[in-house]
């Protein structure tokens, strides 16, 4: 059986690139992707039924315009798109997002948390000080959505950069999360940009950039009321930009800038390592270890409450975990915690050397750790979706889409208020994901693919996918 190593359509070998126009099917798909996401996000932004109707909207619409954007991005990958029209979708992308900030409702209270963060950190008091129940922080809460704080007894998990953004929009507005939710919309358009660039330096069509910017996961875990994880795409971005160019030094600025917002992007490392190679991963580590260290010194009046709630999630929250679970199942939770890692640990090592492009290493870190993680929330595959955008992969474009199943939970936990975790969703996921992992695999497709990033003829001649 011959493997193809371009996913869904080959490229043509040893001919320059050209895009063709849009042809009026791609059009109609088009158009009614938007239609759909729009009439989506008017349902989300409104009052429509009660709380279980609406995140039965969420997860099935989600998945359903999911599926839609996906279909409008293979179909336009070798379209010639009027440069207006890329600056018009990106626009109807951030109208998508602006309509959805004064929704009432929300399927998550993470962004509460980040308000009353904020609002420690904006009143001059360290935020990994006391948790939101301290006696000491009483004369801050002034407004009602500090009671809406989720895990009041616990002090705050997240690191410093995105401390300072959740100060950012609470000086921005407030007893409000708008300033917050403005953050979002300013951090993804920079992405945008960024991958634009990326990109048109690889010879891509600009139309793979609507995969993120109009991707329903990032459109509703982003902004009812919001995820943290938006903040970083940025930084995650410029990292993918200073590899590309093999700037070791800004590559080490990216990367701790990335896990400054949220630890997951660590898991990169043993990729930009191996790909700037020995001297320019010196600058890497001396800028990763020098940033991150100047930005907790002024917190370290904290002491253990600096990474007290990290280890805790570290040590006993699980959701939607596949190989851990089956671990946790069979094991002790610390021994099965330990063995998942060790895992992953291996992994992530051997990551750099399957992989044969960047991006396809890239790619396969976020695999090990899809595979590994005792925790996999929706919001979690945001991070995914730059790198989707440069090299689509079958699974974890499987687990875009159907990672909103698991708001399931929200219901029971809103309604009734008991967290019981569903076990259907993950099965639904998991059983999807891993087949198109090992066919992926088998064609060497996504993050198995071995052809280079640059849409050069001899990347086209080794087979590239557009």
């Amino acid at each position: 059986m011959s493997h193809d190593s371009s996913w869904p359509l080959p490229a043509r070998p040893s001919e320059p690139r050209s895009f063709e126009a849009p042809t009026t099917w791609r059009w109609l798909l088009l158009g009614a992707t938007v239609a759909v996401l729009s009439g989506l996000t008017v349902a989300l932004g409104m009052d429509v039924g009660g709380f279980e109707a609406w995140v039965w909207t969420v997860m099935l619409g989600s998945i359903l315009a999911g599926a839609l954007v996906v279909a409008s991005a293979l179909a336009l990958r070798g379209a010639r798109l009027p440069r207006a029209g890329v600056w018009v979708g990106l626009a109807l992308a951030v109208l998508f997002r602006l309509s959805l900030l004064p929704a009432e409702r929300y399927l998550s209270d993470d962004a509460f948390r980040y308000l009353w963060d904020g609002k420690v950190l904006a009143h001059g008091i360290n935020p990994y000080a006391h948790a939101p129940s301290s006696k000491e922080l009483d004369a801050l809460r002034t407004h009602r959505l500090d009671g809406l704080i989720n895990h009041p007894a616990h002090r705050t998990v997240y690191p410093p950069l995105a401390q300072a953004y959740f100060a950012a929009g609470y000086l921005l507005s407030p007893g409000s999360l708008l300033g917050l939710q403005v953050l979002f919309v300013l951090s993804e358009v920079v992405s945008w940009l960024l991958l634009l660039g990326l990109l048109r330096r690889w010879g891509r069509s600009p139309a793979w950039v609507l995969l993120a910017a109009w991707a329903p996961l990032v459109v509703f875990e982003g902004y009812l009321p919001g995820h943290v994880d938006t903040l970083g795409l940025p930084w995650l971005v410029l990292l993918v930009v200073a590899l590309d160019r093999r700037i070791g030094w800004l590559a080490g600025v990216a990367l701790a800038a990335a896990c400054l917002v949220k630890p997951l992007p660590v898991i990169l490392l043993p990729v930009a390592l191996v790909h700037l190679g020995w001297r320019r991963g010196l600058h890497l580590c001396a800028v990763l270890v020098a940033v991150v260290l100047l930005a907790y010194l002024p917190l370290l009046s904290a002491g253990d409450g600096l990474t007290e709630s990290l280890w805790l999630m570290a040590r006993k929250w699980s959701f939607n975990g596949s190989l851990a679970a089956l671990l946790e199942a069979s094991m002790p939770q610390a021994t099965a915690r330990m063995l998942a890692a060790g895992i992953l640990s291996a992994l992530l090592l051997a990551a750099p050397f399957l992989g044969r492009s960047l991006t396809s290493r890239l790619l396969l870190a976020q695999v090990a750790c899809v595979v590994c993680t005792p925790n996999l929330y929706a919001w979690y595959a945001i991070w995914m979706l730059p790198l989707l955008v440069l090299r689509p992969d079958p699974a974890l474009l499987s687990l875009a889409l159907l990672l909103p199943l698991t708001e399931v939970v929200n219901v029971r936990w809103r309604m009734a208020g008991v967290w019981k975790v569903e076990l259907w969703p993950s099965v639904v996921i998991y059983s999807v994901f891993y087949p198109l992992l090992a066919i992926s695999a088998w064609m060497r497709w996504g993050a198995f693919a071995p052809a280079p990033e640059r849409g050069s003829p001899s990347s086209l001649a080794s087979g590239e996918q557009v």
